[in-house]
């Protein structure tokens, strides 16, 4: 990314709701009241882009630029340990692609910040979102996530966890993760998304 697609993509940043996609203040949205969540644009902005050569070119790079990116925009988190748990890249996309985009990003952003980067959440089968009812994405995604038992009982040992995935559209993948992450003994779980879809 040259630094005058850096700078158009700094000035895209909207931090719109996870929920609604209206405009929020810090982590809250000052609309619908969805709390704990924060998306940098949308899919068809620069930072949608950024995500769909990440995704679809393998554009390596793009992980860092990306994670650079919202580390700078990101509102601060209470003080304490803060984990960053990416939602899983499907195993058939991360063969077909040669890389897992999501947890490349989650990963960078937790160096950059200092947050412990964790794999508590397992991918189950190969069903896909895309072009699916909200009520057909909330049953799949109950059905295609699980927590990983090596961080049960550990998990509880940060302030906060984060749960970082590149697009949301209904934001059920997200609440189907905060749930398990709960579960688990999470004490405060937030959502942070690269882009939505309009």
């Amino acid at each position: 990314m040259c630094a005058d697609c850096m700078r158009i993509t700094r000035g895209e940043v909207e931090n719109c709701c996870v929920k609604c996609g209206n405009y929020q203040e810090g982590w809250r949205c000052i609309d619908c009241g969805a709390d704990g969540s924060f998306v940098f644009g949308f899919y068809d902005q620069l930072i949608g882009m950024m995500v769909i050569s990440l995704k679809q070119k393998s554009a390596r790079h793009l992980a860092r630029v990306a994670a650079e990116l919202m580390a700078g925009v990101l509102p601060e988190v209470g003080g304490g340990r803060v984990a960053v748990v990416p939602v899983p890249t499907i195993a058939k996309h991360r063969q077909e692609r040669g890389l897992a985009h999501a947890e490349m990003v989650a990963k960078e952003l937790a160096r950059i910040k200092g947050w412990k980067y964790v794999e508590a959440l397992r991918r189950v089968g190969d069903s896909v979102q895309t072009g699916k009812s909200r009520e057909v994405r909330g049953k799949q995604a109950a059905r295609a996530y699980r927590f990983e038992e090596r961080w049960v009982d550990r998990i509880s040992e940060f302030d906060e966890v984060i749960i970082y995935d590149d697009i949301t559209t209904t934001g059920v993948t997200l609440d189907e993760c905060a749930k398990l992450l709960r579960q688990a003994g999470a004490r405060r779980v937030r959502r942070v998304v690269a882009a939505r879809a309009r």
